[in-house]
């Protein structure tokens, strides 16, 4: 969303600038040059299919067998590494962020504002590409209302170092806070008198919803249908999840799609993917697409407890992968809990996970509460022991 408050302003084309070369040298390999996007051809009926696309990572990620500990015999886990979309923009929302500022540079905005919780990764990775692009980042952070409670930890320290415009809003309701955001763009363009791009929670939207759309062609040219009977994904305010549900169902996949909540209510939720197919032309539901799974909320957003802490050092100790506290984490627990439990749930026995990124939230301090515990995977510290171990010389 474009915010004009005030038009009569001359802006030098951001578009324009970054999609200069110097003749003869390609030193970038693309990044951040516009193009023109061509929607799957099973989705080209679909409304609002966005126009271009601004290059911020390089695709496809790879896909490989994931030996998950505490997996029920006869089930197959296997990993999709959006986690590894880039180093400071790690994770799907890039993914998002490819669409929603190609609009923005092409409409010569020169701020965008966003919001989420203090640990967002979504924040995280607009202040960031933000900077990357030569625009102003202003980011709304929900449920802070004083300086002292911001810290400098995890992703908060991340857009706090991309020079963030930081506005502190107090707990109020996904509607109000969606409202907060909006008007604070027209503010921004007014105060500024420069165009300003406003970014949804989490970047919930018809072209958000494009990206994961794309990601499930990608899944098919990496041997999706052959391979694979089920995929599971956390979800938070469902954009990722929506993607890749539609994909599934406009190509007549017999695949299952199930989403692990992280904060919201099945219905809550539901209410939400219904707006979101209703906007791309779709007339189906939530529930007729995918599986949304909301047992393993917590206290919500932004919470963890002992237990999936504890679960997160156990994968990261036996294979290598890691999991954040907020999303991946809860999405994997999530995961092992219904194989065990309620087996019956997936179509098949072959589990696809998608890694949607988040390894920043492990620096928020949160894992201190179970890194010196006994027992834990995290602590197998031992003190020198010089008597048994002689000296080389």
């Amino acid at each position: 969303m474009l915010m004009f408050a005030y038009v009569a302003v001359e802006v030098k084309t951001v578009y324009q600038e970054f999609n200069k070369r110097i003749p003869g040298i390609n030193m970038d390999n693309g990044y951040y040059q516009m193009h023109e996007y061509q929607a799957p051809a099973w989705a080209q009926h679909l409304n609002h299919i966005p126009s271009h696309i601004v290059k911020l990572t390089s695709l496809n990620t790879p896909i490989h067998r994931w030996s998950l500990p505490g997996v029920p015999d006869g089930f197959q886990v296997f990993i999709k590494r959006d986690d590894l979309t880039g180093a400071e923009l790690s994770g799907s929302k890039v993914r998002i962020l490819q669409f929603l500022f190609a609009e923005a540079l092409r409409n010569n905005a020169r701020h965008v504002v966003t919001g989420g919780c203090l640990q967002s990764n979504h924040c995280r990775a607009v202040a960031l590409t933000c900077r990357q692009l030569g625009l102003t980042p202003h980011i709304v952070v929900a449920r802070v209302s004083k300086k002292e409670e911001l810290g400098a930890k995890g992703n908060a320290l991340l857009y706090r170092l991309a020079g963030s415009h930081l506005y502190l809003s107090p707990t109020c309701s996904y509607e109000a806070f969606s409202q907060r955001l909006r008007s604070l763009a027209g503010y921004i363009s007014d105060k500024y008198r420069e165009p300003c791009y406003c970014i949804p929670l989490g970047g919930a939207s018809s072209p958000g919803m494009f990206a994961f759309i794309s990601l499930f062609q990608e899944l098919i040219e990496q041997g999706l249908f052959d391979n694979f009977d089920d995929i599971v994904v956390s979800i938070a305010t469902g954009c990722t999840a929506a993607g890749i549900a539609v994909g599934n169902y406009l190509t007549g996949s017999k695949l299952r799609i199930h989403a692990v909540s992280i904060a919201l209510s099945k219905e809550e939720l539901t209410k939400r993917i219904d707006q979101m197919l209703s906007d791309i032309g779709l007339t189906l539901g939530a529930n007729d697409i995918m599986d949304i799974i909301d047992d393993y909320i917590g206290e919500g957003y932004g919470t963890a407890t002992e237990g999936l802490l504890e679960t997160i050092t156990n994968v990261s100790a036996n294979t290598g992968i890691l999991l954040d506290p907020y999303y991946t984490g809860k999405g994997t627990q999530g995961l092992l809990e219904e194989l065990k439990k309620t087996p019956l749930r997936f179509q098949g026995k072959r589990i696809l996970f998608i890694h949607t990124g988040g390894i920043f939230g492990l620096f928020n301090g949160e894992m201190d509460r179970v890194m010196n515990l006994p027992g834990n995977h995290a602590y197998y510290i031992n003190e020198w022991p010089e008597k048994d171990v002689p000296l080389v010389q």
